[in-house]
């Protein structure tokens, strides 16, 4: 019994980070959602914020996974695979609903360091907006998987 009450204590994962980075990344899209001016200085440097907030929640969101999966599943379930192969199995096991979508963020959050265009930017910032309800979602599913 007090070996399993151990091990339980190091098997729940801190999601303050996780927590964080998705609140960042709320407030990032609303800002975004007011803006009513024809500054593209200040556009481009809310667009900036919002793209950095989107990084950093994708990857806070997929490490989280692996971590879960490693804790929860087998220490080694995940060592060696592609995150196409990690979305797979944190579908297999209820963290995420949809593969596809999951795969699309991750080329999102890849071609955040190639943006040399408007219509890049902006796909981009679609793809981070709609990444919030799915990353709520991810959290949602570990915090209640957390044990």
């Amino acid at each position: 019994m007090k070996d399993t009450l151990f091990l339980k204590f190091f098997m729940i994962l801190n999601l303050d980070s996780l927590k964080k980075s998705i609140a960042a990344l709320e407030k990032s899209i609303n800002v975004y959602d007011r803006i009513k001016t024809d500054d593209e200085d200040l556009i481009l440097t809310i667009r900036a914020g919002l793209t950095h907030n989107f990084e950093i929640a994708f990857e806070q969101s997929w490490k989280f996974i692996q971590r879960w999966l490693n804790e929860n599943i087998n220490p080694d379930i995940t060592s060696g695979i592609t995150k196409k192969e990690l979305f797979r199995l944190a579908a297999k096991h209820l963290l995420i609903d949809d593969v596809e979508k999951w795969i699309r963020f991750k080329d999102a959050r890849n071609s955040t360091s190639h943006i040399y265009s408007n219509e890049v930017s902006e796909e981009v910032i679609k793809e981070a907006i709609e990444f919030l309800s799915y990353a709520k979602s991810l959290l949602k599913h570990l915090e209640e998987n957390n044990e």
